[in-house]
This record gives structure tokens, C-alpha cells and sequence, in this order.
């Protein structure tokens, strides 16, 4: 049986095997299948609110064109600020040991995999979409660390929360001479099985497929590691993302918006009249092209024009302008409404932020601090699982205290910060290379290179070494 590498790593098997003996295939890959299929129109729709694409809001059938323009630039899309406000508190920045100290041998396929950027995107779809998916695999130059779509990954847990499943599929196309074919890459806790279409179709079945390939992975339980943003033990309820919950609201403030634009634009300026004057003749007026006729043109007021009317018995008045702010109101009272369901800061969304002081942010983001916190030891959980398994493929075995050291990105004064670390190791007795570690904003690079800089100043570090020059070892008889 072949072992897996990645494609770029292992040379190709276009015959394949004739079969397969693992209990993954046929039962389980109809239910994969039938999860997928299930699944992928509540991710599709939170991804088009992300990007902008609503439902429409409503207007009645019979509407004027120039309404329908303002039903498209009614569209203000706060969801993707629920997601940002959270993901950009997250940033991993080390695995090292619960005391300190050096970060593990697993931490070199950080840099390698390129996951000081792509950590980003995983944390940005577990948060939109509920989950995300890692794949871990072996690979030419090492473990190799790929971030998946949710869109793209189904799942299967014997439990609701076990750390690995017990089959999981990725989902994809690929071509097979010149016809797009759908392709399965199928894993359990041995065998990759990638399994292709016998021919072109959006929902194939099980029996669909054809086994193209089967190899060894190399691990004692599936590659596929999962990012929860909100865990459960019901087996029955999808882990839910932050964007889901606020659509509705979102449509609320589309409404909102369209209805206050077609206000602004018909009522909020004081609309004359004018009564007892003929409108100008159809000769004078403007050619309709839909009709294939002249149609009266109205008076043309201006700033700048003075209207005369010879008649004694015209009468001229305008109506009382529309009142726009029973319309600011509900849109702003829905924005807090927004704010307060997905636990941010009204100010994120109003910009209203004047004067605040260090401690008085820091007292309006409790509520986004408390959910960054929830979802650091949530996604904390999920990372360590990537590492542990990068360190079987490794030989080695991550120590029972490797924890993930995540950047502490909380509001805080920083000189407030520094002195209160000051005074904790002046007071308390608290060695400074441990209050190094807590100063705000502080990466392992700055923390070694203090480190460094501490060992060269340090004038009993200065003695030590001297001494140990200076020491002449006795010689043997």
C-alpha cells in the first residue's frame, strides 16, 4: 500500500486499485454526500451577505425604475464588522510550555506553511460559517498545514465534540479528458481515498463514484481538524456563526435604508404647487419616446427663477416636507440592536467614539473581550490538535503542557500596563523575564531578542562566564 505525500511530493497512480478495504466507503460516503448537499445553501447564503449580496428589500410590484436604483445603494453590509472585530483579536503567536520558554519543535511548520497569514482565514471562516477545516498530511519537505473551505469540507463525529472524526470528505472538481468530473478525497483514520465521477454532474451519488486512488496517510486518526466558533453536544445542530443570527436584522436595516433614501429624494424638500395655470402646450413640451408623443412639461422652478403668472386667481403653495427623523430613529435603534445581538461595541458600528478614555473603551469592548476570550480557548482546543498531529508525522510527542500563546491584543493603557508590571516585580518579587512576556503588543521575536540583550548586560551573567574562563581544568596523572 502506497503512503501518502502531497501531489507535489509523489509521482502519480492513474491506473489506481481495484478496491478498497476500508469500512469508510459506500454507507458513509452516501451519508457525507447527503450532509454535503444539505449544508451548502446555508454556507452559500452566509457568503453572499458577507460580500454584499442580499435579498432585496421590499417594494411593490409596481414601481418606478429610478425606486429600483435606490433598492441597490440601500444596501449598508454590517456583517462582515462582526466578523472583523473579533478575528482581528486573534493572532497565535506561539506553542510553547504553560511556564515559558522556547517554542516546540512543531512550531517550525508554523512559518513553513505560511500560517502566520492564513491563521487569519481560518479564524475568519470558523466565525463566519461556524466552522472551518486544517489538514494536516505528510509531505516532501515536512508536514504540510492546508487551511479548507467550509464550503468544500463535510465531517463526520461518532460525538458531537470528539477531537477527530471518523471520516471526513473534500469536495472538488477536476477534469478527466476535457469533462469536468466531481471529485471526493475521502479520509478516515488510515486511508485516503480519492474517489472521481464517471461522469459530469452537480449532485452525484455514492454510486457515482469510482475509486481512483488509495493510499496511506501515515496517522493514527483522520488529518481533517475542526475550528468550532460555537460548540454543542446535540448532534442534530450545526455550530453556528456570527453572521447567521444578524441577517435578519440586516434586512431590517436594508428596509430602513431604502425607505429613508425614497423619503429624502420625494419628501424631504417642500414640494410646490401651482393652481388656475395651464401647463404649456404639448408642441412645447418634451417628446415621450414610449408613447410616440408629446407630453406637457412641467414648470421648471428654480433658485434662480422668477415665475409670473398673469391670471389674478393663481395660487401657488408648497406642502410641509417629510419628517426623515422617525426614520434615523428606527434605523440607529436597529443598529444598536444589531450591535447588541452580536456583542460589539455600538461604537464599531456608529462611529460614535468622542473623548473616550483608555478605561472607558475598555469598559464599552467587555462584551467583544469577553466573546475574544471564549473563542481563543475554543480555537486554542483546535490548534493544538493541528500540532499534535504535526508532531506524530514528526516522530515526536507534544508535551501534556504545550499551550498556544495567543497575542494579547485586549484595550489597555500602556503606560498604566508597563507600571503595574513594574510594581509586580518590584513588590511581588515576579523575575522581569516573566512580566516581559505580559507587556502588551510583545511577539517571541522581541521576547528572545530582550532576552539576548538581558544575558549581555547582566553583569552576574558577566561574572559567571568570566570565571568559567578563567577555571583551568587539572591534567591527569
Amino acid at each position: 500500500m502506497d503512503v501518502w505525500l502531497s501531489p507535489d511530493a509523489r509521482l502519480s497512480r492513474p491506473d489506481g486499485p481495484e478496491g478498497t478495504d476500508s469500512p469508510t466507503m459506500g454507507p458513509v460516503l452516501d451519508t457525507i454526500l447527503g450532509k454535503y448537499r444539505a449544508a451548502y445553501p446555508r454556507l452559500v447564503r452566509v457568503e453572499q451577505y458577507l460580500n454584499g449580496q442580499h435579498a432585496p428589500a421590499y417594494m411593490p410590484e409596481a414601481t418606478a425604475d429610478e425606486f429600483r436604483m435606490f433598492r441597490e445603494r440601500s444596501i449598508k453590509n454590517f456583517l462582515p464588522l462582526a466578523v472583523d472585530a473579533v478575528a482581528s483579536n486573534l493572532y497565535v503567536d506561539g506553542l510553547r510550555a504553560a511556564g515559558g520558554g522556547d517554542n516546540f519543535p512543531a512550531w517550525e511548520s508554523w512559518d513553513r506553511n505560511g500560517l502566520v497569514e492564513a491563521q487569519t482565514a481560518v479564524h475568519r471562516d470558523a466565525l463566519a460559517f461556524g466552522e472551518a477545516y486544517v489538514r494536516v498530511l505528510p509531505g516532501a519537505n515536512g508536514p504540510e498545514v492546508e487551511p479548507l473551505s467550509p464550503l468544500s469540507v463535510t465531517a463526520l463525529f461518532q460525538r458531537p465534540n470528539d477531537p477527530f472524526p471518523v471520516a471526513a470528505a473534500v469536495h472538488g472538481t477536476t477534469f478527466v479528458g476535457g469533462e469536468r468530473r466531481a471529485s471526493v478525497d475521502l479520509y478516515d483514520d488510515e486511508f485516503v481515498f480519492r474517489l472521481v465521477s464517471k461522469e459530469e454532474s452537480d449532485t452525484p451519488d455514492a454510486s457515482d463514484f469510482v475509486l481512483a486512488e488509495q493510499l496511506q496517510h501515515g496517522l493514527s486518526h483522520c488529518p481533517i481538524i475542526r475550528f468550532r466558533n460555537m460548540a454543542s453536544t446535540s448532534p442534530n445542530v450545526p455550530s453556528l456563526g456570527e453572521v447567521e443570527p444578524l441577517i435578519p436584522i440586516q434586512d431590517r436595516l436594508n428596509d430602513i435604508e431604502l425607505s429613508t433614501a425614497i423619503a429624502i429624494q420625494y419628501g424631504a424638500h417642500r414640494q410646490k404647487w401651482v393652481a388656475g395655470v395651464e401647463p404649456p402646450k404639448e408642441n412645447e413640451g418634451v417628446w415621450d419616446w414610449v408613447k410616440g408623443a408629446f407630453r406637457k412639461r412641467a414648470i421648471q422652478f428654480s433658485a434662480s427663477r422668477l415665475i409670473v403668472f398673469p391670471d389674478k386667481d393663481t395660487k401657488t403653495g408648497q406642502y410641509d416636507a417629510t419628517d426623515i427623523g422617525p426614520y434615523l430613529d428606527a434605523y440607529n435603534n436597529t443598529v444598536k440592536h444589531l450591535a447588541a445581538i452580536g456583542a460589539l461595541p455600538p461604537h464599531y458600528l456608529s462611529g460614535d467614539m468622542i473623548n473616550l478614555s483608555a478605561e472607558a473603551l475598555a469598559a464599552a469592548q467587555e462584551s467583544l473581550q469577553r466573546k475574544v476570550d471564549d473563542r481563543k480557548r475554543a480555537f486554542g482546543g483546535a490548534w493544538q490538535r493541528v500540532f499534535q498531529t504535526v508532531a506524530e508525522l514528526m516522530g515526536e510527542n507534544l508535551p501534556i503542557d504545550a499551550e498556544i500563546v495567543w497575542r494579547d491584543t485586549a484595550p489597555r493603557s500602556f503606560p498604566a500596563t508597563v507600571d503595574a508590571l513594574g510594581k509586580m516585580v518590584s513588590a511581588m518579587g515576579v523575575p522581569p523575564e516573566a512580566a516581559w512576556q505580559m507587556v502588551p503588543g510583545m511577539t517571541p521575536a522581541q521576547l528572545g531578542e530582550w532576552r539576548t540583550l538581558a544575558d549581555q548586560l547582566d553583569p552576574a551573567t558577566k561574572m559567571a562566564n568570566a570565571l568559567a574562563k578563567s577555571v583551568i581544568e587539572p591534567v591527569a596523572a
